[in-house]
């Protein structure tokens, strides 16, 4: 497995979650993501929440190797990415047993719907691994599927 950044999903770089710079300005904010970005670095965390830039190509990171990577149960150590988060939310929702809601907001063309699609993804790898709750989660999903198709191909005054 590979990462755009480092060779390995497993972070040791404190630029990863943003809370640690020295200054939490709009701008210092939007330079980081920026600077990682022209590393190849397209998630990063501010707090609990994925920032995720859209490169606008596809990545060599949400392969079968990167999807069994974020399947742990503690994936806290791996680097940001969207797999974390669908693993945070499935973890919470099957080890917690409290409901999850990730929510997934930008602009028209930001990548909402691809980044939908790749938590699905991750959540359904996750469901195959567990027997019996997992495959009730796994058919919810599918019943959901059609509905999240019509938000994402939904017109707006951007896109019309």
């Amino acid at each position: 497995m590979s990462s755009v950044r480092t060779g390995q999903p497993w972070i040791g770089v404190e630029s990863d979650n943003l809370t640690g710079l020295a200054e939490l300005s709009e701008k210092a904010l939007l330079t980081s993501v920026r600077d990682r970005y022209e590393r190849g670095s397209v998630y990063t965390n501010v707090g609990d929440i994925l920032v995720a830039v859209n490169p606008f190509r596809r990545l060599p990171v949400y392969g079968e190797d990167w999807t069994q990577a974020y399947k742990r149960p503690d994936v806290g150590g791996l680097a940001p990415h969207v797999f974390r988060v669908a693993a945070r939310a499935y973890n919470g929702l099957v080890q917690g047993k409290r409901d999850q809601v990730c929510v997934i907001s930008g602009e028209s063309g930001a990548g909402k719907t691809e980044s939908t699609k790749l938590i699905i993804k991750q959540v359904m790898a996750m469901c195959r691994s567990v027997a019996g709750l997992g495959q009730h989660i796994q058919e919810k999903i599918m019943q959901l599927n059609p509905v999240l198709e019509a938000f994402g191909n939904a017109r707006t005054a951007l896109n019309d």
